[in-house]
C-alpha cells in the first residue's frame, strides 16, 4: 500500500500546493539548486563522459520517426572510421528508454563498455517514450498517436531500427541485446518478420519475458486485478505516464526530498533492482526516468498477467473479429522461433517482471537448437541487468564473449 500512496504522492503534489498543472508547479518551484547530472540531456551525459555521440531518426512503416542514439567507437577513438566496427542494437524495457544503457560510469555501463571494445553502439527508442514522439501526419496530443501497444514496436519498431542500422553501416548483421519489453518486442519481430532472422543471429535477452502468468511485479499486478487501465481509458488518457517531460523536475524534487521514496517510486513503476546500486546516480535517474508509454501497451501487459499467455492484443470479441478474423487474439507461439537464430538468456533469482518459473517456460519452448546459453544471477531483479554495479562483472563479459565469437565467425 505505501508504493501506491507514495505515486499518488508523486502525482498530486503539486495539486495540493495549488497549481493548475505541473508546468505551473515548475514555473513556481524550480530550484536554485539542482544536481548536475538530472539536468543533462541524452547526449550531454554521454559527451560529459568523453565518448562521440549521434543522434538518428528512423521512420517505421506506419508513420513513428524513432529516435536512436549512436557512440560509434570508444573514448580512446582508435581514429573514427567506423567501417570494420561492427555495430550492435541496444533496446530498453517497458517505461525505459534509451537512458537505461548509461545509468552508470563508464565502467559500469554496457554502451560505453561495448564501444571501448570496439563495436558501434545503436541505442533505441520506442514510440511512445519521451524521445520517440514524433510522427509524419499524427499529433502526440491526438488519441489517434497513442494506438498501439508492444505488437507494434516488434512488428514495426524493431525491424525498422534493424534496417536503418544495416543502411547507414553497411553492415549486412546486427547482434541484439534486449531488456524485459526489448526482449518481448523481439520475439514478436523474429515471428512476425521472416527476413529479421537473417538480419540478426545473435539475440542476447536481459530479464526475458514472454509469457507473464507468475508476475509478482505490484504495478502490473494492480492493473490486471483492478483493472486501472480500463479507469485510465474512461477518463480519456492515452499515454502513460501523462507527460514524462513535464513531470521531471517534479520528480527531480521529490528524489530530493525524500530519496527512498523516490527509489520506491521507481521500482513500483519499473520493477525493483536487488543488486548493488550507485544511489549517487539517483539525480540522473530521477531526471529520465520514467521514459514513459502509452495506456495501450500498460493494458496489454495487464492482459498478458490476466489471460495467463503470450498474445496480441485482445480486442474484445468484436474487435479481435475485425482485426484478426478471431474471437480471440493470436498466441506468439515461440515454439516456431527461428532455429538459426542463436539465443543467450540470462534471469534473476529475484525477478519480479521476468518471473523465474515464466523463464523456464520460456526456456522450455523455445527451439535447443536456438539457446546458446542460460546464466541464471543469484540475487537479481528486473533493473539488476542494466542498473546494478556488478554487472560489468557478472554478465557483461560473457555479451562481450558472444559478440566476439560472433564477429570472428
Amino acid at each position: 500500500m505505501k508504493k501506491y500512496l507514495l505515486l499518488l504522492l508523486l502525482i498530486s503534489l503539486y495539486v495540493a500546493n495549488g497549481y493548475n498543472s505541473i508546468s505551473d508547479y515548475i514555473l513556481h518551484h524550480h530550484r536554485s539548486i539542482r544536481l548536475p547530472d538530472a539536468d543533462l540531456s541524452f547526449m550531454g551525459i554521454v559527451a560529459e563522459n568523453g565518448y562521440p555521440i549521434e543522434e538518428h531518426f528512423a521512420t517505421t512503416h506506419d508513420g513513428y520517426i524513432l529516435r536512436l542514439f549512436r557512440i560509434p567507437y570508444g573514448i580512446n577513438g582508435n581514429g573514427s572510421s567506423t567501417t570494420t566496427r561492427r555495430p550492435v542494437l541496444l533496446q530498453h524495457g517497458l517505461l525505459d528508454s534509451s537512458i537505461t544503457w548509461i545509468i552508470n560510469l563508464p565502467s559500469q555501463s554496457l554502451a560505453y563498455i561495448l564501444a571501448d571494445q570496439g563495436y558501434d553502439v545503436w541505442m533505441g527508442n520506442n514510440r511512445g517514450n519521451v524521445y520517440s514522439t514524433n510522427h509524419t501526419t499524427l499529433s502526440v496530443k491526438s488519441k489517434e498517436f497513442w494506438q498501439f501497444s508492444y505488437d507494434e514496436m516488434g512488428i514495426y519498431d524493431l525491424p525498422t531500427m534493424i534496417d536503418y542500422i544495416i543502411k547507414e553501416t553497411g553492415f549486412t548483421q546486427v547482434p541484439y541485446v534486449g531488456h524485459s519489453e526489448g526482449t518481448m518486442q523481439a520475439w514478436i519481430a523474429y515471428l512476425k518478420d521472416q527476413d529479421f532472422s537473417s538480419k540478426v543471429p545473435l539475440f542476447m535477452a536481459l530479464g526475458p519475458v514472454g509469457n507473464v502468468t507468475h508476475i509478482t511485479n505490484n504495478a502490473l499486478r494492480a492493473l490486471a486485478e483492478l483493472k486501472i487501465d480500463d479507469l485510465f481509458k474512461i477518463f480519456g488518457f492515452n499515454r502513460f505516464l501523462p507527460s514524462p517531460e513535464l513531470l521531471r523536475f517534479l520528480f527531480i524534487d521529490f528524489c530530493t526530498e525524500c530519496d527512498i521514496c523516490c527509489a520506491d517510486v521507481v521500482e513500483w513503476i519499473c520493477g525493483p533492482h536487488k543488486g548493488a546500486f550507485n544511489n549517487t546516480r539517483m539525480p540522473l535517474v530521477s531526471g529520465h526516468e520514467p521514459g514513459g508509454t502509452s495506456i495501450k501497451n500498460i493494458q496489454h501487459f495487464a492482459q498478458g498477467v490476466s489471460k495467463k499467455q503470450f498474445q496480441m492484443f485482445d480486442y474484445g470479441l468484436v474487435g479481435n473479429i475485425l482485426k484478426y478474423d478471431s474471437d480471440h487474439p493470436p498466441i506468439y507461439d515461440l515454439s516456431k522461433f527461428p532455429t538459426n537464430v542463436k539465443v543467450a538468456l540470462f534471469s534473476g533469482t529475484l525477478d519480479e517482471l521476468a518471473d523465474p518459473v515464466d523463464v523456464q517456460q520460456l526456456f522450455s519452448t523455445l527451439p535447443k537448437e536456438s539457446i546458446i546459453n542460460w546464466s541464471i544471477i543469484h540475487n537479481y531483479a528486473h533493473l539488476d541487468y542494466v542498473w546494478a554495479l556488478d554487472a560489468n562483472q557478472l554478465i557483461y563479459p560473457q555479451i562481450i564473449e558472444y559478440l566476439h565469437n560472433f564477429s570472428n565467425n
